[in-house]
């Protein structure tokens, strides 16, 4: 009777090695801060002229809010994105 030779198996468990050290996040450089102060006066003001425009116009209050709102949100990543694409930040 033949019996086969035992094999070993193909990944055989190695020690659990030492995860990586985490290095502290890096400090933002002057120029993504501007850039972000860029991007915030830019929201900033075209959500204050949205916010004039609306109420100019007659609408309500709380309408004028949610534009000036959402104007702030949309001109803050409008901006976010081309300083980003321009590689500002």
């Amino acid at each position: 009777m033949n019996t086969p030779a035992p094999t070993t198996p193909p990944n055989p468990p190695t020690a659990a090695a030492e995860p990586p050290a985490v290095s502290p996040p890096e400090e933002p450089t002057p120029m993504k801060k501007m850039a972000i102060l860029v991007s915030l006066s830019l929201a900033t003001a075209a959500a204050v002229i949205a916010l004039f425009l609306t109420r100019h116009y007659g609408a309500e209050p709380l309408i004028s809010l949610g534009s000036a709102g959402v104007t702030f949100i949309g001109t803050y990543n409008l901006a976010q994105n081309i300083l980003e694409k321009l590689g500002y930040l």
